[in-house]
């Protein structure tokens, strides 16, 4: 085939962009996680598993005991956290008590009084020297839910930028065992992007999550429908690829003041869905921190709404217990193995489709994910899959048409069946029922 006809798949969605036809309802498609091995570790990141964490200072249950919440949970946390503001005294007796607890700090640092007060100073300096005289790793969670409009460092997504990397610099050449954590509230996702300091600048990218019955404490402002999956989603297909994912705070209530009910249920299957999901089907959140805070006694007053804690309900506590018992939750921090090269799995995030019992993907994925080389043959009305030796044609049908070798469009991008793709390009499948998942490996693997 000359060149002249060949076109990239670019110019074919813009050839045959057409609107997506309803398609039946049936069974939901597959989620898709497809290996590579190429991928770079970032600073500390486990090479599998999540590292497990809690804020537990303002458990008053517990008097705030690092120890006895891993003994009341049944399992040692890997790391603690703590609130300080930004100007304020390093708080050594904390650390020292999160290095009794044989755990690593996680301080999520505040510039309450703004960002003006940011500056290559003294304070700065003296701050990062003293997080390096820990000798440990330590997270570093600084100005987090920028996002939003409530922090008083939002509204200047310029300066936020300019001040993060500030930070950031003075921790590289003070404080080298300092993670940088970016971290958003799940809402509003539109702005997220605009506060983003860059790839250089973020070691971590992390999203606070809370799963409550209504927002606001608005009877008329329902939330139980939402999915704690559903809320990682924005920061986990936005991020993952380039970032080990922090879910650094995640909280479900059991009781809230909105129309004074308990809901021991509904916070077991949220906490359930939360820590079962990211075990399963989102391998690049790499460590995950409760919020074991009954905010009814433990809040500023117009945020006295819910009862977050696990350690006042015993059935919400061994319901969490039983959760985190599992080798992928992980009680310590590993080495630091960053920048070498790494086996991990991705999701598709462009759409999957499940029809007549064949999954398909886009083009796209395969293309950026597995390697797959690609040519659209115009005289043919079809697409070309090539991979060493390997040529497959796939023609373009009508979906009602399509099958397991062939291809369709829909708005605009070009689908292929995965199984016969994936084939070609030398990776198996392993089918994950319970979790309707579907690991795309490479050929060593299978499991």
């Amino acid at each position: 085939m000359t060149l002249s006809k060949i076109l990239t798949l670019a110019a074919l969605t813009a050839l045959l962009a057409v609107p997506s036809p309803a398609l039946a309802a049936g069974p939901a498609a597959p989620r898709v996680l497809a290996e590579v091995n190429n991928y770079k570790l970032g600073k500390f990141e486990p090479v599998q598993g999540t590292y497990l964490g809690a804020y537990v200072l303002q458990d008053t249950l517990i008097n705030g005991s690092m120890s006895e919440f891993n003994r009341l949970t049944g399992k040692k946390h890997a790391s603690f956290f703590l609130y300080s503001g930004y100007g304020h005294q390093f708080p050594q007796q904390w650390f020292d008590d999160v290095e009794e607890a044989g755990a690593v700090p996680h301080l999520a640092w505040e510039p309450n009084r703004g960002l003006d007060e940011i500056k290559d100073n003294a304070y700065l300096r003296d701050f990062a020297k003293k997080l390096s005289s820990t000798g440990v790793p330590v997270f570093l969670r600084f100005a987090s839910e920028m996002n939003g409009t409530w922090a008083p460092y939002s509204g200047n997504p310029k300066e936020y930028i300019e001040k993060w990397r500030l930070v950031h610099d003075v921790m590289a050449e003070e404080a080298p065992n300092v993670i940088m954590v970016w971290t958003v509230f799940t809402f509003p996702t539109a702005t997220v992007t605009d506060y983003y300091p860059g790839d250089d600048y973020v070691d971590w990218v992390g999203v606070n999550i809370y799963n409550v019955i209504y927002h606001n404490n608005d009877i008329n402002s329902p939330a139980a429908h939402e999915d704690p999956l559903e809320l990682l989603d924005f920061v986990y297909n936005t991020f993952s690829r380039k970032k080990p994912i922090q879910i650094s705070e995640f909280g479900v209530t059991h009781y809230t003041i909105t129309d004074s009910k308990h809901y021991q249920s509904f916070a077991i299957d949220k906490l359930s869905r939360m820590y079962t999901g990211i075990r399963s089907k989102y391998p690049r959140v790499k460590s995950i921190f409760y919020f074991d805070v009954n905010n009814l006694i433990n809040a500023p007053i117009d945020r006295r709404i819910n009862n977050y804690a696990l350690t006042d309900n015993m059935d919400i506590l061994s319901n969490y217990s039983n959760l985190i018992d599992d080798e992928n939750f992980l009680s310590d921090i590993s080495k630091n193995l960053e920048g070498e090269k790494d086996k991990e799995l991705f999701n598709i995030t462009d759409r999957v489709y499940l029809i007549n019992g064949t999954t398909y993907v886009s083009t796209a994925s395969l293309r950026d994910l597995l390697g797959a080389s690609l040519m659209w043959q115009p005289g043919e009305r079809s697409i070309q899959l090539s991979h060493k030796d390997t040529e497959i044609v796939f023609p373009v049908r009508p979906l009602k048409n399509v099958g397991n070798q062939s291809a369709f469009i829909i708005n605009g991008r070009s689908y292929l069946p995965l199984r016969t793709a994936a084939a070609a390009l030398g990776y198996k499948l392993a089918w994950d029922a319970d979790n309707n998942l579907i690991k795309v490996l490479l050929p060593e693997r299978s499991n």
